[in-house]
């Protein structure tokens, strides 16, 4: 099969990008757009990005671009006070929470000013932008260094100090300062040194000037504290180099993504990367789950070869800063869109463990209210990883250039699989029930059915729970949960016909399904939207444009051969394996079949299991992702015996699956190693102690979590018990085992 001519061609340079479709005729600049300048996720400005613009976009010789990227910023004034506006709406109406002085983002406003100065000679900007400056370091000198202050920057409105803000101050100072000396950043030098954590750097002090141990080290923030200590080494500080290295080489060694690559956006006090629900509920507003994010690594990537540019270093560390370096420009070129342009947002994950990062997941899940580019789905607020935020572009810009990345060629297909009939029989579900006494299944259909919400259903029958709980708000992906366990369990689904009413109104018009109506499309909502009107016999609904969604999920195909959650955004199996099933159920295949075929094969390991990229090492989820699609695609998985030997090996003495060979016991992780099996007609080894393992999870309510004894989690634990169950028992139909997951 030939590839489609899009993939035949290179996506524009970021500058290109940025210029067409971030920038409107005025040069100003909307905080994040989808796949291009026809789809404007958040239209509101910021001055962060409004000075990053002018920092980042003009060369020598782009007077007229200056001339209008300042008059962007030059909105952002406030005429009563001294210093910018913050916020301003898509007409330049300013937002009354825009009425800060946050000093960081005032300080990169008067570096933009200087630059702006400096490209056309324009004494009277660079002193503007000096003077500028010097109001803001006083503040912040008067008022201890706060972290934001009211409109006449007389009143501290947040005295927590974000390493950022100090680092930011520091760079914003050297470029404008001369290189003689300077009280500013002496005292800078003196507040950046008292962030340092061993080899670590803290992301915030507290008020009292102690280290903030709940928000830990934050690769962001830790980027620009080395691109600052590199430049107060220029300028002769002692110490500051090597502390510049050591908390990169920190970041290096402990963010790392051991699956993919990259690095994670934090890490604890005590330097692992992991959930950690008592942080984000007992600090700062955060999201207690890690990710990756773009603008992270393009800061990483600049930082690296900042400090790696300094005299001194050993040869050991020169080699540990290049290669960190090199892998944060592989984030970014991975994350750029190979036919629109741009740069993807960054990499979600779900977690089986405290410490090990499992699960792709395309958003990023429970973020403080009003994060930009964000939604809200009951009381969770999520940020799609495929928006293209123009922070991300422009820090992009400054790390890798005007550069082309060109898409990746689709792995050879050496030989196809041998064929094998699915028949995508989903027209009965089990051939018999539990065995009595398996579970409380009263207690688990009560609890199953107050889900319900509106025309759809929660993932939880709580209205307003607290702790990391979500509520009952309907949403696409607990539709199919609830709806694929009630028909196991041989139960009616209520209003079938508002079931689907509400299903279909989450279809938008590009085609793909978003959680609820209005929220972008995404292969994984798509899937769940799909699969559940497929077996509630919707498929020909009024309301579901069939050939949108399919062309849809055709263009969420990327070079290489795999799926991506959105057009354009990075592939791997697990989101292949959707939108395949996706295609199947509607009675399609994928556009460039042979080359979707070689890529998941390229996900497999000599261990017999698959990774989630080619490359990555083999764990349950994507082995169950990857033969899966296979086989829905009528395709007999490669010695299958290979794939059941390595899936059975990693069951525990209690009868549960750790998730990978070195990883930790995963109840997620347990039903894809059981699916996984009982596609490839097994069963686990000890599977007595593989039910009494799942049963011993239901919690008191009636509902699923994944610990005994803990309270119940989402009808997603709820769907991993019963249909895992029912395979266990050899009672499930295969295809319903293949195509419902």
């Amino acid at each position: 099969m030939t590839s489609p001519p899009s993939f035949r061609t290179f996506p524009p340079s970021l500058r290109t990008f940025v210029r067409e479709h971030v920038l409107d005729d005025a040069a100003r600049v909307p905080a994040v757009l989808g796949r291009d300048s026809s789809d404007v996720i958040t239209p509101d400005r910021t001055l962060r990005d409004a000075s990053l613009a002018l920092l980042t976009l003009p060369g020598p010789d782009d007077t007229d671009l200056v001339r209008r990227l300042l008059g962007a910023l030059r909105e952002f004034t406030d005429p009563d006070h001294q210093g910018f506006r913050e916020l301003l709406d898509v007409t330049g109406a300013p937002h009354p929470i825009g009425d800060v002085r946050t000093p960081s983002v005032q300080a990169l406003a008067a570096w933009a000013l200087h630059r702006a100065g400096a490209l056309t000679g324009d004494d009277t900007l660079l002193a503007e932008a000096v003077g500028r400056l010097d109001h803001v370091t006083g503040a912040v000198l008067t008022h201890d260094w706060p972290a934001r202050l009211d409109r006449s920057a007389t009143v501290v409105l947040d005295e927590s100090g974000p390493l950022e803000e100090t680092a930011v101050l520091v760079l914003a100072a050297d470029a404008l300062t001369p290189a003689a000396g300077s009280a500013f950043l002496d005292a800078a030098a003196l507040r950046l040194d008292r962030y340092a954590h061993g080899d670590a750097v803290w992301d915030r002090l507290t008020p009292r000037g102690v280290p903030d141990a709940l928000r830990g080290h934050r690769t962001g923030p830790t980027a620009l504290a080395a691109l600052a200590w590199a430049a107060l080494h220029r300028r002769g500080r002692a110490g500051a180099a090597d502390r510049a290295r050591r908390t990169l080489a920190h970041v290096h060694a402990h963010h790392r993504h051991i699956g993919t690559g990259g690095y994670w956006d934090r890490s604890s006090a005590d330097s692992v990367v992991r959930v950690d629900a008592v942080a984000a509920l007992h600090g700062r507003p955060d999201s207690p789950f890690p990710a990756k994010f773009v603008a992270d690594h393009a800061l990483l990537a600049l930082a690296a070869r900042s400090v790696a540019a300094l005299d001194g270093p050993d040869a050991e560390t020169v080699a540990v800063l290049k290669a960190l370096a090199q892998e944060a420009e592989a984030e970014l070129e991975q994350h750029t869109d190979p036919v629109a342009g741009g740069v993807f947002h960054g990499q979600g994950s779900w977690f089986s463990t405290p410490v090990d990062p499992t699960v792709p997941l395309a958003r990023h899940v429970m973020v403080p209210p009003r994060t930009t580019g964000s939604f809200a789905v009951g009381n969770t607020t999520y940020v799609p990883f495929h928006g293209k935020h123009a922070r991300t572009q422009l820090l992009a810009l400054a790390a890798l250039g005007d550069r082309v990345v060109g898409p990746r060629a689709a792995p050879e297909l050496l030989e196809r699989p041998e064929p094998e009939p699915f028949d995508n029989d989903l027209g009965h579900v089990t051939t018999g029930r539990l065995s009595e006494g398996l579970i409380d299944t009263a207690r688990y259909l009560r609890w199953l059915r107050s889900t319900a919400s509106g025309l759809g259903y929660g993932l939880t029958p709580y209205r307003s729970p607290l702790g990391l709980r979500s509520d009952r708000t309907a949403q696409t992906f607990s539709v199919l949960h609830v709806v694929s366990d009630l028909l196991a369990l041989d139960e009616p689904v209520p209003d079938t016909p508002g079931v689907l009413t509400g299903v279909f109104a989450t279809q938008n018009p590009d085609g793909g399904f978003g959680e609820q109506p209005s929220l972008p499309s995404e292969t994984f909502t798509t899937y769940c939207a799909v699969l559940t009107a497929v077996v509630l016999g919707g498929a020909d609904h009024p309301g579901f444009d069939r050939d949108a969604c399919v062309a849809f999920l055709r263009s969420c195909q990327r070079p290489e051969g795999g799926f991506g959650n959105a057009p354009g955004f990075p592939c791997d199996a697990w989101h292949s394996h959707l939108a395949t099933l996706t295609l199947v159920a509607l009675g399609a295949r994928p556009e460039r079949e042979d080359d979707l075929v070689a890529y998941l094969l390229a996900c497999r390991n000599p261990d017999g299991g698959y990774g989630n990229r080619p490359g990555s090492p083999s764990d349950t989820f994507a082995t169950f992702r990857a033969i899966g699609a296979l086989i829905a695609l009528g395709l007999r998985p490669p010695h299958p015996d290979e794939t059941v030997r390595w899936l059975s090996g990693l069951q525990t003495a209690a009868g549960g699956f750790r998730y990978r060979t070195d990883g930790a016991e995963s109840f997620v992780g347990s039903y894809h190693a059981i699916g996984g099996l009982y596609m490839l007609g097994a069963l686990p080894a000890d599977t007595g102690a593989c039910v009494r393992w799942i049963t011993a999870r239901q919690s008191a309510d009636g509902g699923f979590s994944r610990a005994p004894g803990a309270p119940s989690e989402t009808t997603d634990e709820g769907f991993i018990a019963v249909q895992a169950l029912h395979m266990l028992e050899g009672k499930l139909n295969r295809s319903w085992a293949v195509m419902m997951t």
